[in-house]
């Protein structure tokens, strides 16, 4: 192997890592059920995909068969994390899930109802 796939290979395990471990540090830290999607969803999304091309590049040269398959999963990656936090949030929200105090406009309220279903102790 090359010194520059090595260093390729190291550089996006060593990415991958630092934004699974600012996901997971926003996922501890921030204040609602929404913030906390929003670090999972946008940082992990890419700490996930770095990793998986890590190997992706290393077998290169050796195995096609890697290639493909980790490109498709990084692609399928893509496309799936989005839609499930989408959808996570929006259940939360239609749930009742309280935003945090910080949290400054609704800008769900004019589109979806607040509360369609009873919430916690509210039946």
């Amino acid at each position: 192997m090359s010194a520059a796939v090595e260093c390729l290979t190291a550089l996006c395990l060593l990415g991958g890592t630092f934004f699974t471990v600012v996901a997971c540090i926003g996922l501890v830290r921030l204040p609602d059920v929404y913030c906390r999607m929003h670090a999972a969803g946008k940082a992990g999304t890419l700490g996930v995909a770095l990793m998986i091309l890590a190997p992706v590049i290393w077998f290169a040269q050796t195995d096609l068969s890697v290639v493909v398959r980790g490109l498709l999963a990084i692609v399928f990656q893509f496309f799936t994390t989005p839609a499930a936090t989408h959808i996570l949030a929006r259940a939360a929200y239609l749930t009742g899930y309280e935003f945090s105090e910080r949290t400054d406009m609704d800008e769900l309220r004019e589109h979806l109802p607040e509360h369609p279903f009873p919430t916690r102790g509210e039946e």
